[in-house]
């Protein structure tokens, strides 16, 4: 019996082996080839959402709102704006579009995808949030802030130079967002401190 599976074997894992070997290439290629089509400002909002109250730090959440449809969100206050996400109380799949993790978003810089690189990250400094894009043993990639603390969900203003869009492929559009910028636009290094 032995004698008989083994070549059976063999032939699975050298097909298994190429498999991997020509999927590695593709995807190489795919990521090549993705694109960026813009979302209009007043339809996005990039949110600081606090877990456990803050006292676990806080998380990203990007909510799109599609034209037309029920009210995503509502903002209220002056740097901090606090965002009441409003797609929590009812069934948001045909008014929002929301991505809360590295599933659903990621950093482009000179419209290349860099989120195998950089993590996003709300990060509390100087008394705001600050959102950037950290990498090991790399400067912090300093993307928007929430001007100031307040209790809930706070808006991130992102920094002159970095705007919000969606991947595409071969024009179509995916649910992937890109947190978007360029080279002259992006300040690396520690989140500066707010200026008056």
């Amino acid at each position: 019996m032995t004698t008989k599976t083994f070549p059976l074997l063999k032939i699975i894992t050298l097909a298994t082996t190429f498999t991997l070997a020509s999927l590695i290439p593709l995807k190489k290629v795919q990521a090549a080839n993705f694109e960026e089509a813009p979302i209009a400002t007043n339809n996005v909002v990039l949110m600081a959402v606090p877990l456990r109250g803050g006292t676990q730090g806080y998380n990203l959440m990007v909510v799109e709102q599609i034209p037309g449809q029920q009210q995503c969100w509502s903002e209220s206050g002056q740097k901090p704006v606090v965002v009441n996400p409003l797609l929590l109380n009812f069934d948001f799949s045909q008014a929002c579009k929301r991505s809360n993790d590295s599933n659903g978003y990621s950093i482009r810089v000179n419209s290349q995808d860099v989120g195998l690189d950089y993590l996003l990250r709300v990060i509390p400094q100087g008394g705001e949030l600050h959102l950037v894009g950290t990498q090991n043993n790399k400067p912090i990639m300093h993307i928007g802030r929430t001007y100031g603390m307040a209790q809930g969900a706070l808006k991130i203003f992102l920094d002159p130079g970095w705007n919000v869009s969606r991947r595409s492929y071969q024009g179509n559009l995916t649910g992937h967002v890109y947190i978007s910028g360029n080279s002259g636009g992006v300040a690396a290094g520690v989140p500066p401190q707010p200026t008056a």
